[in-house]
């Protein structure tokens, strides 16, 4: 299985500091299927739930 990070840079709708999220994802073996996410992490607050359910779907 082939694995990638992406980041990205946002802010923290609960305190307006800027932050950094990391996402592993899995590549697809199929261009019609997204990348499964399979892992988040935030700087501001390791696993925060609330932002890590924006990249579930992406």
């Amino acid at each position: 299985m082939e694995k990638y990070v992406k980041e990205y840079k946002r802010q923290c709708p609960r305190t307006q500091r800027d932050a950094v999220h990391k996402v592993e994802y899995a590549k697809a073996t199929c261009s019609r299927v997204l990348d499964p996410m399979l892992h988040f992490t935030c700087s501001l607050e390791g696993r925060c739930k609330d932002c890590e359910k924006d990249y579930q779907d992406e």
